[in-house]
């Protein structure tokens, strides 16, 4: 008999004792028989290291790696995964759960389809207590599972919260694709240049349990990274992980053509469509644009000025008084949780120049 690849899980994580436990047991109930799981540390200051190296003591598919000093989450997002070392990774955050078919379910999957790099599968929110949430169904998103790049790279210009990032990758295409961006949002840019490479699988069983309250939202948005190196903290810029997302399609594997038609398409549906994130760009564009034109950087500049011809006409308070009395007439407003950018900019209110510590990830 063939041994089954293996897959590796990488969970980063910052002060995670309240849902770690549960989180590592959902994980290591995976029926499936060959897998690691590697926990990085991002020096917690509770009891974080205790429940980590309680598991690496009790199971040898557990490596626990704690860091000196925290890094910023998006280095321990990328520490995972050059830890790993099966054909298939999965990054975890220390709070969401798993079926137990979860791994095996996305596994088979992916090797029935040479074609498919990512494989995720429906989901359900949990709120702090582990009970399953009445959400809407705008909530679960769009998922970005089209058959073309072309109509992946649109769905996920329209996506609310980058869910799928805690699929089931193919290594050989992650390694293609840039994990340390430092940017507001880099989860969107790994998403979006894994979309580019190939096919995404979508299994339609609710075998995710993602958590969700407001608490986790606001922690996340306005938690301050205790690292002194530059990479520790990144400051939230919607307009500039918009450049960031344009610059994963110029780097991407598509032809020319492609890539104009593409950068053209995601701009119109990111920054037009996507209301929740067009919101985000307006707030901070014209921030940008003066920057980019203090330091004559003409590239970005056009794009940054193409980006604000955009928005600034629709997503003002004229446009979004209407929208918001139609949300509320319609009982859009059934659940208390805040969509990422309403906690972002209510953050960005209260707290002035914020860092952003990704809210759905964890560091």
């Amino acid at each position: 008999m063939i041994d089954p690849p293996l897959v590796s899980i990488g969970v980063p994580v910052y002060n995670g004792e309240r849902f770690l436990r549960e989180a590592l047991d959902s994980l290591l109930g995976q029926d499936y028989p060959n897998l690691e799981v590697i926990i990085s540390d991002n020096a917690s200051t509770d009891s974080t290291s205790q429940i980590c190296r309680e598991y690496a003591r009790r199971d040898s598919r557990v490596a626990y790696q704690p860091a000196e000093k925290n890094m910023g989450v998006i280095w321990n997002f990328s520490r995972v995964f050059e830890l790993a070392r099966g054909e298939y990774f999965m990054w975890a955050a220390f709070d969401d759960l798993r079926d137990p078919r979860y791994v095996s379910v996305c596994v088979a999957a992916l090797e029935s389809r040479p074609d498919a790099v990512l494989c995720t599968t429906d989901l359900r929110f949990i709120d702090e207590n582990g009970q399953t949430i009445d959400a809407r169904a705008s909530d679960f998103g769009v998922r970005p599972t089209g058959s073309t790049a072309w109509a992946r790279v649109l769905q996920v210009a329209r996506c609310g919260v980058a869910y799928d990032i805690y699929g089931l990758v193919r290594r050989s295409a992650l390694e293609q694709v840039r994990k340390s961006v430092l940017t507001w949002g880099f989860d969107f840019v790994i998403l979006l240049e894994i979309c580019l490479r190939g096919s995404v699988l979508l299994v339609p069983e609710p075998l995710f349990s993602y958590r969700r309250f407001q608490a986790k939202w606001l922690q996340g948005v306005a938690f301050l990274q205790t690292s002194t190196s530059q990479q520790g903290s990144v400051p939230v810029c919607w307009s500039c992980m918009t450049l960031e997302l344009l610059r994963s399609i110029w780097q991407g594997p598509a032809g020319p053509i492609k890539k104009i038609l593409f950068s053209a398409g995601f701009i119109v549906n990111f920054c037009l469509v996507n209301i929740s994130m067009a919101a985000g760009v307006r707030t901070d564009v014209t921030r940008s644009i003066k920057a980019a034109l203090s330091q004559r950087a003409w590239g970005r500049l056009a794009v940054l000025f193409a980006v604000g011809a955009l928005v600034y006409p629709v997503h003002n308070r004229l446009v979004r008084g209407p929208y918001r009395f139609g949300r509320r007439l319609f009982g859009e407003r059934r659940t208390t949780i805040a969509p990422p950018v309403i906690a972002a900019e209510a953050s960005t209110r209260d707290a002035g120049k914020i860092f952003a510590e990704q809210s759905e990830t964890g560091s």
